[in-house]
């Protein structure tokens, strides 16, 4: 896998992606979806770690993902979260999107492309 930009990633057809979310003065809210497919996470992973899942669109295509966080009102104002993903191909652990209690929005999008 290659990191284009922190939301955008060139993979390869079989490589397994894995998303880690590292939440920060706030709890494991977080939902990720991929090409409308709800992803489950990895019971008691630390950091939340979603179960891999598979590039299976041709060349030329994507795969699109949607990570929505939820902040409880008791969360501190510096509350946020990290996105981390890695892929079996290789490339290394890249840091993505962070989400922020006080961003607008607590959605990211994520591109797989091929």
């Amino acid at each position: 896998m290659q990191q284009i930009t922190r939301s955008i990633y060139l993979v390869d057809a079989g490589e397994q992606v894995t998303l880690e979310i590292e939440a920060v003065k706030v709890g494991n809210f977080t939902t990720f979806v991929v090409d409308g497919t709800q992803i489950p996470s990895i019971p008691g992973s630390n950091p939340q770690t979603f179960e891999p899942f598979t590039v299976t669109v041709g060349p030329g295509l994507t795969h699109f993902g949607r990570v929505d966080a939820h902040f409880p009102a008791t969360a501190p104002d510096d509350a946020h979260y990290q996105l981390f993903l890695t892929g079996s191909a290789g490339g290394g652990r890249f840091t993505g999107s962070d989400i922020k209690k006080l961003n607008l929005s607590h959605a990211r999008g994520l591109e797989f492309r091929r």
